[in-house]
């Protein structure tokens, strides 16, 4: 069966790995140059390891940036505020995995939200919503490299 691929604004989300049965989702994020990061934001229940394929992003994990080439690996403990973005100036792609698996659906709802989002002020209501269902707390904006 091919892997489910969906759009999160300009960034691809393809969905490598799930079953809930096996403690884990594995995603593959692939953002173009430019892309904001998604808001800052901290799971409660989610631990998130990132392992850079190509290009490079920056990460930001407790108030720290971190900065990850090709090949990299960043692990992000459940209660760490946290984002990260493309800082290459060619496209960039990660792996994700989520433990346990449950936050990847948010994806999948995040981008049918996104698509009938008209202004910037339903954007951010449609992740609101869908904060209030996944394990997921904004906590500050995104950054935009």
């Amino acid at each position: 069966m091919p892997a489910a691929t969906v759009s999160v604004g300009p960034v691809t989300v393809t969905y490598v790995h799930e079953d809930p049965t096996s403690g884990y989702a594995l995603l593959e994020w692939e953002a173009p140059p430019g892309a904001a990061s998604p808001p800052v934001h901290v799971h409660h229940r989610t631990d998130e390891g990132f392992y850079v394929l190509s290009g490079a992003y920056r990460f930001l994990v407790d108030g720290n940036t971190i900065d990850g080439p090709a090949g990299s690996h960043v692990l992000v403990r459940a209660g760490s505020p946290h984002t990260f973005w493309n800082a290459a100036g060619v496209p960039a792609r990660c792996l994700i995995i989520l433990t346990p698996p449950e936050f990847a659906q948010y994806f999948r709802e995040l981008s049918l939200g996104l698509a009938d989002a008209k202004t910037d002020e339903d954007s951010i209501e449609v992740r609101r919503r869908l904060s209030a269902r996944f394990d997921i707390e904004v906590v500050g904006p995104p950054i935009k490299p």
